[in-house]
């Protein structure tokens, strides 16, 4: 069997054999000295480790660890190998061959007269010792690889079965945690020796200072940390690139005392000529601007699928991320329709997890990877909801979230159904209005600034109407991740949610009183009103229903400010909430009392009583700023009149 070879990770298990049968044989010398049965132990421990070694590296796909595993192999060979030789010079002591022994008895006459030197005993237990710490490292990483693999697999299946994965992967996130436990203290053993051996050094030979000692360990610690396989890359070109000029150093300084003096000069320039090149590779490699890594930074997968790397510092609350994420999106075609309104959401990458402003702190810290995902509200036309990137029907959703993988494009997305309770939606509207006229703004900014609820999952911001439909549309397509949210406008509000509707317009109207003096509070409604009916749709379907919700809005406004007079202080009453200042002033008021009969009763006489209302009034002989208000009354009436004739069909009669 001797000499023995390993060319491969097959014969490995030969290796094991064989080493089993001399730890047989030396285990039965009874009388060995102590040094003996130290090497027996230390041969049987190698002998297991190689087994263990054997089966993982068979079944490990690393070919570079498998050849790391044969190499080291190879080396505990040559080992075996060397003390087999020494034992074969003593084929004397067999005696008369004629004679049968035990094999176990043969051994033993030959190891016993061999080991009887206690010097080659302990150098080859110093050396099978160290080959069984170094197989005991790449039981370590194959290990790691191997458990690697299955937990992979497994969190694949858990994938597949959706109903049992919540439950499953808490298991498997506690059987990673304890394996990467493990493993990071496989290296602590190495870490010991490795400053112990350097600590034995003469240089570092110092019994007394324990700064010494404590150096090198932390020297050590940050060594193997930074060369571990769970170290980032950056980290590792980091440390290459440190250690780079201390290894040129040490060579230049080993050929410059080994090398003649005729060859030191040479050695000498080969050494700056190495150094220059390092310093010309970090220079060239330095960044043109700060880089964040996805370990340091905050790591964002876009809405079509782009890597954006967000510093962490920058991202310590919500609005910090989307005024980033708005000024990324700003010239992209279609994005833009999406991203400043807030349309978007944010999840853990991977799940469904929701990181919104709530749970912002808990979620947000240095490495986490999130992902976009665009927000599509949509409405129901003829009660059916349609896929967001082929257009495929599909019946009304329930109003719980559902995962649907389209038939017509085999693509996935989630949709949503959510309840709009319009009068709400009528109060944000108005309260909207009251602020782009203090802040001499247009509607649209003003609902962005606003961003208050309006249901479960939207805000008022997401309702701005988009620049680009087209684009918008064609981006939608593009997104790796959509969430539809259809949304069913509800008219049966109870008493109770009209008049918290109206009470935030009043209140809203009372803040804003450097805009809307106390005495024309109740004009303020009224004007605000008037534009908000401008913006809608007559061709609508429920463009009627609307009208009556909104106008039963400002009415309850309007009687929230007849039952507080003290908010208005008028000691003499309520009768400057009807007595008119201005001809605008009585302009808005007739206005409002002809809409309201409209409203209440569509007709051809109630249309003719709305659009006769101007005729009545003249700005001749107005100031140039009631003149400017008076015209855009008018306007806006011209604009009313027309969507009535559109909505309703009554051409109206002059009188």
């Amino acid at each position: 069997m001797f000499p023995i070879t390993c060319n491969a990770i097959g014969d490995i298990f030969a290796v094991v054999q064989l080493i089993r049968d001399i730890v047989v044989a030396l285990d039965d010398a009874r009388g060995a000295a102590e040094e003996y049965k130290q090497f027996t132990r230390v041969l049987s421990a190698l002998g297991t480790v190689m087994g263990e070694v054997y089966d993982l590296a068979t079944a490990s796909c690393n070919e570079a660890l498998k050849q790391a595993v044969l190499e080291e192999v190879q080396l505990c060979c040559i080992d075996i190998n060397n003390a087999h030789n020494s034992i074969a010079k003593f084929d004397r002591l067999e005696g008369d061959t004629s004679v049968r022994t035990s094999r176990a008895g043969t051994l033993f006459a030959k190891l016993h007269w061999h080991f009887l030197k206690a010097s080659d005993a302990a150098k080859y237990a110093k050396r099978f010792s160290e080959c069984h710490q170094r197989l005991g490292i790449y039981i370590g990483l194959l290990s790691h690889q191997s458990l690697s693999l299955l937990l992979k697999e497994q969190r694949y299946h858990l994938s597949v079965v959706p109903t049992q994965s919540r439950a499953a992967r808490g298991p498997a996130d506690r059987i990673e945690a304890v394996a990467l436990s493990a493993f990071q203290q496989i290296p602590s053993i190495s870490r010991q020796q490795v400053a112990e051996q350097t600590l034995s050094r003469p240089f570092f030979a110092r019994p007394h200072d324990r700064r010494v000692a404590s150096r090198v360990k932390r020297v050590a610690d940050m060594i193997f940390d930074v060369l571990s396989p769970d170290t980032p890359r950056d980290q590792h070109d980091r440390f290459s690139s440190l250690l780079a000029p201390f290894i040129v150093t040490g060579a230049a300084f080993l050929v410059h005392t080994n090398v003649s003096s005729e060859w030191q000069a040479t050695g000498f320039w080969t050494t700056i000529c190495a150094l220059v090149v390092q310093v010309l590779w970090l220079q060239s490699s330095t960044p043109k601007c700060p880089g964040f890594s996805r370990e340091n930074g905050i790591h964002l997968i876009g809405l079509v699928g782009e890597d954006i790397i967000l510093p962490y510092h920058c991202c310590f609350t919500f609005e910090e991320v989307h005024e980033f994420l708005n000024l990324i999106y700003s010239k992209m075609s279609g994005a833009s329709d999406y991203v400043p309104r807030k349309c978007y959401e944010l999840y853990q990458a991977g799940t469904s997890s929701l990181i919104s402003a709530d749970n912002w702190a808990a979620c947000i810290q240095p490495g986490i990877c999130m992902e976009m995902g665009l927000l599509d509200i949509g409405y129901f036309e003829d009660n059916v909801a349609r896929c967001p990137y082929c257009s495929c029907e599909y019946d009304s959703p329930c109003s719980e979230s559902s995962e649907v993988d389209c038939v017509g494009c085999s693509r996935r997305f989630r949709r949503t159904r959510e309840d709009l309770d319009f009068a709400r939606l009528a109060s944000v509207n108005a309260v909207a209005n009251i602020s782009a006229r203090r802040h001499s703004m247009d509607w649209d900014s003003a609902v962005s600034r606003m961003n208050v609820p309006v249901t479960a999952l939207t805000t008022s911001a997401q309702y701005v109407a988009y620049v680009n439909v087209d684009a918008a549309l064609s981006f939608a397509r593009r997104c790796r991740r959509v969430h539809v949210v259809y949304e069913q406008c509800i008219y049966n509000y109870t008493p109770e949610q009209m008049q918290l509707a109206s009470q935030q317009v009043v209140d809203t109207l009372i803040s804003e009183q450097d805009t809307f003096s106390r005495s024309t509070l109740v004009y303020g409604l009224f004007r605000i009103h008037l534009q908000s009916l401008c913006r809608w749709n007559p061709k609508h379907t429920d463009y009627e229903r609307n009208l009556r919700t909104s106008i039963s809005m400002y009415n309850a406004a309007l009687a929230e400010f007849e039952h507080s007079g003290a908010l208005i202080s008028n000691p003499r009453g309520n009768a400057v909430l009807y007595q008119p200042m201005t001809v605008v002033h009585q302009l808005l008021a007739q206005m409002f009392s002809s809409l309201n009969a409209f409203v209440e009763q569509p007709s051809e006489d109630s249309m003719c009583q709305w659009e006769n209302v101007v005729k009545s009034y003249s700005g001749e002989y107005l100031s140039s700023d009631e003149r400017d208000k008076f015209q855009e009354l008018v306007r806006e009436h011209g604009i009313i009149s027309q969507d009535f004739t559109t909505a309703f069909g009554f051409a109206g009669r002059s009188s």
